[in-house]
């Protein structure tokens, strides 16, 4: 562990609250010569309502205009961190899709941005952004400083998840069987129930009660359902 990566677990290591652990990677982002900071984190499931926790210092006046116009539907940011843990720079191309976006915080000052999507095991999702109004990053300070943005937005996951985990969690933590756990992977390869018991070697009673067993530990209404609330939520690897 390099000096600058034990100074910073310290640091958040010993925030209290979500404010000053918030505050505590602010003065970090700033000492990278950024203005503004933005951190959010993503549930996994239900597929069709994530829970959404976001702090920021942006300007009040776009975090208003982000927030009524539902813009991480759009935010290139957020569908990037969707599909790839890899660090994005702020660009044209990158908003070449939702210039209005682009054009609405240019105007706000959030103009130059780099940006850390994070994914832990169970499938939780974050978003580290530092922007600033001027001058533009230049390829060399991206390759210069992206090894400490990867590492701030490592701990600033940790830190913030023990403050949010109960809301981005709002799920009985679920332990699976081994047969459970056999069941679900084959099923997300679209095997039926009776592939599965071919496969395994049980009767297809057995492959359907552990399919039940599953359903009723995950809240599924089906093995379908199952299968994807297991996958999302990393029970499956």
């Amino acid at each position: 562990m390099k000096p600058w990566q034990g100074d910073h677990l310290r640091l958040v290591s010993s925030a209290e609250g979500i404010e000053d652990t918030f505050a505590t990677i602010l003065s970090e982002v700033k000492r990278l010569e950024f203005d503004f900071c933005a951190f959010g984190m993503r549930s996994p499931v239900p597929m069709t309502a994530p829970r959404l926790i976001w702090c920021s210092n942006y300007p009040a006046g776009w975090r208003k205009r982000y927030k009524e116009n539902a813009y991480w539907h759009r935010d290139p940011t957020v569908i990037h961190a969707i599909v790839s843990d890899e660090p994005v720079l702020w660009s044209d191309e990158l908003f070449a899709r939702c210039s209005d976006i682009q054009a609405e915080a240019r105007a706000h000052g959030l103009v130059y941005g780099l940006t850390q999507p994070r994914r832990d095991a169970h499938g939780i999702m974050s978003l580290l952004s530092c922007v600033r109004t001027e001058p533009a990053i230049t390829h060399d300070e991206f390759q210069a400083k992206i090894e400490r943005m990867h590492w701030l937005s490592h701990l600033c996951h940790a830190g913030m998840l023990k403050h949010w985990r109960k809301v981005l969690c709002a799920y009985p933590e679920t332990e699976l069987s081994s047969r459970e756990l056999e069941v679900l992977r084959w099923s997300c390869d679209g095997k039926t129930s009776a592939d599965i018991a071919q496969i395994i070697g049980v009767s297809l009673a057995t492959v359907n009660f552990h399919t039940r067993n599953a359903c009723q530990k995950l809240g599924a209404v089906n093995k379908t359902s199952a299968a994807v609330r297991a996958a999302l939520l990393g029970l499956l690897w």
